[in-house]
């Protein structure tokens, strides 16, 4: 992420965080205050106007997490003072409340204990715009020994960047669980953009995966599940991770090696990439199947999806009598013998003909 963007957002369950460039503002702090569907939680929207940037928060929170606000208020309506709490500092809000909403304005209280202690815990003392932010996307006292613990050695910085990305100490724990103990700050950042779920992490190291970062990072980038490795491990492949990745990135998933099953093939990896490249698909191994081709070798398949041998016409060679090979089906087609062209050699008394000589037919033009 170019943190030297003039704008940029960034999406985390539950916390919407987007700055834009909005030249020309006085400076404005509100806040809004709305209810959920869930008991005793609340959405409390927060935004910035300052000259040449304009931020906006939303997240849902504890109604525990404010000071002198009470869950009548949304009912009573009226006016209001009260505070949103955090270890980084307080929000000190004053407004008005009507229709079940909310809204005024804030102003912002560091905790300079808060910055106190994290220089104990070995991190840069944070500025007043770190610690704003620290409060907005809940970084605690708690998460930051956590993390330090952890070994991930994270800078002030980021350490709001992993809670921006959704890091938790439970997800670090049980990466740290699951087998995982060099991670940096940097990597569990990375991760969690990619959507990598401890789970998964277990599930590599089920099957015998011990990957660095990155190389997690590239499973989840092409949409490796533990399911899918799982599959391949069930189907007899003991891929590397790079095979498996060049197999999802032509559409080989879990429902593909059953249908491959199903048809009687297990195909080398690279075989499986050349089928779906050509696309050979569930239903064209049905068809193969159903004419009675069921006992094909992969490359064969592949050779009559490249040459543009249909199932119509293996089913309509096999309804005529013909039981041509796999090559002179090949060698038909290239010559344009279609269906019909075999229909109108029956329906004028020539019968029982062979490949070769259906071609040589249709290469002098007997139509």
């Amino acid at each position: 992420m170019d943190k030297r963007a003039a704008s940029f957002a960034i999406v985390i369950t539950g916390v919407l965080l987007v700055v834009l460039i909005a030249t020309g503002q006085e400076p404005r702090q509100e806040w809004q205050l709305r209810p959920t569907d869930t008991p005793d939680m609340v959405n409390f929207r927060v935004e910035r106007w300052k000259p040449g940037s304009h931020s906006s928060n939303s997240h849902d929170v504890p109604l525990s997490r404010f000071r002198g606000l009470s869950a009548d208020a949304f009912d009573r309506g009226g006016r209001v003072q009260f505070e949103y709490v955090a270890d980084a500092g307080s929000l000190l809000c004053q407004g008005d409340f009507s229709g079940r909403r909310g809204s005024g304005t804030y102003k912002f209280q560091p905790n300079p204990q808060f910055a106190a202690e994290l220089k104990n815990l070995g991190y840069s003392t944070p500025d007043e715009e770190h610690l704003f932010t620290m409060l907005l996307t809940n970084v605690s006292l708690q998460f930051a020994r956590g993390a330090r613990d952890a070994g991930l050695h994270p800078t002030t910085s980021q350490l709001i960047e992993l809670r921006i990305h959704g890091v938790t100490v439970d997800y670090i724990r049980e990466a740290l669980d699951a087998g995982y103990p060099n991670l940096s700050a940097q990597d569990y950042i990375d991760m969690r953009i990619h959507g990598v779920e401890t789970d998964f992490l277990r599930d590599l190291k089920t099957y015998g995966y011990n990957l660095s970062p990155n190389g997690i990072v590239e499973l989840r980038i092409h949409g490796v599940s533990g399911d899918f490795i799982r599959d391949l491990k069930n189907a007899g492949y003991d891929l590397s991770s790079s095979q498996i990745v060049e197999l999802r990135i032509h559409g080989v998933d879990s429902a593909y090696l059953r249908d491959l099953k199903a048809y009687g093939l297990q195909p080398h990896a690279s075989d499986m990439v050349q089928l779906r490249i050509h696309g050979v698909s569930p239903d064209y191994l049905k068809g193969l199947k159903d004419a009675g081709y069921n006992g094909l070798l992969a490359s064969e398949i592949t050779d009559l999806r490249i040459h543009g041998v249909d199932t119509g016409f293996i089913q309509d060679a096999k309804s005529l009598g013909y039981n041509f090979t796999p090559q002179q089906l090949i060698d038909l087609r290239i010559h344009g013998v279609d269906g019909s062209y075999l229909r109108r050699l029956r329906d004028s008394g020539l019968k029982n003909l062979s490949a070769s000589q259906i071609t040589n037919l249709r290469i002098h033009g007997v139509d």
